[in-house]
């Protein structure tokens, strides 16, 4: 009999005793389940949901601007210069490719075109341009950055002999030059070789025995133009 007393003894310590081990057991769940909550909060008022300040910024169309980058797939690179209403185009590859382009900009879009049935058309904002070039039945697509003086577009026009060499060079926000030159750009049918390297400081380079002297095409100042 007191066998029995004992194990009913137990069993009702064992009952009483489990309320307190789930009541400990949800405490811990809480605890522990706070720290989400407070990173539950810190993630709704992370950087990510706030307004991005580039995407209203690129709404403004400047009226004076530069632009130049490579083309995808780094066959080339091409430089947009818009002057108020008017605007000049680069595109090269550094040898027999190359396209001087002209156009009219409207409400931040550019179509644009140049001999050989080359064109360009792109949209431009604050910052930045982005669309096709056509070169030589080639369509380059583009996204390229606004940059300023000493990057830019240069070009130089001399009479040789008497033939007319045109030579045009893209500098690169890291400083990069891309350019083409034609020994005889009024020929019917002008083939491009790369341009000599273009001295920057004094805006000179040197093609053989000629000094060529290179003009900045400028959004800016309007130099070009």
């Amino acid at each position: 009999m007191s066998n029995k007393k004992a194990a009913l003894a137990a069993a009702s310590a064992s009952a009483a005793a489990s309320p307190t081990t789930s009541t400990a057991a949800t405490a811990s769940v809480s605890a522990a389940q706070s720290p989400a909550a407070g990173a539950s909060t810190t993630t709704a008022l992370s950087p990510s949901a706030s307004p991005s300040p580039t995407a209203s910024r690129g709404f403004v169309v400047p009226p004076h601007a530069n632009y130049v980058g490579k083309v995808q797939g780094n066959l080339g690179s091409v430089a947009i210069v818009v002057h108020d209403t008017f605007a000049i185009a680069y595109f090269c590859n550094g040898s027999t490719q190359e396209a001087w382009l002209k156009g009219t900009p409207h409400d931040g879009k550019l179509s644009m075109t140049g001999k050989n049935h080359a064109t360009l058309t792109a949209n431009y904002a604050l910052g930045h341009a982005r669309g096709t070039v056509v070169v030589d039945g080639i369509a380059h697509v583009f996204s390229i950055i606004a940059v300023h003086r000493p990057s830019g577009l240069f070009q130089s026009i001399a009479v040789v002999r008497g033939a007319t060499v045109k030579a045009g060079w893209i500098v690169l926000a890291d400083g990069t030059q891309v350019g083409s030159l034609e020994p005889d750009s009024t020929s019917a049918d002008p083939a491009a070789q790369t341009a000599p390297k273009l001295d920057l400081s004094t805006l000179t380079a040197q093609d053989g025995s000629t000094t060529l002297h290179a003009t900045p095409i400028d959004a800016e100042t309007g130099s070009g133009f």
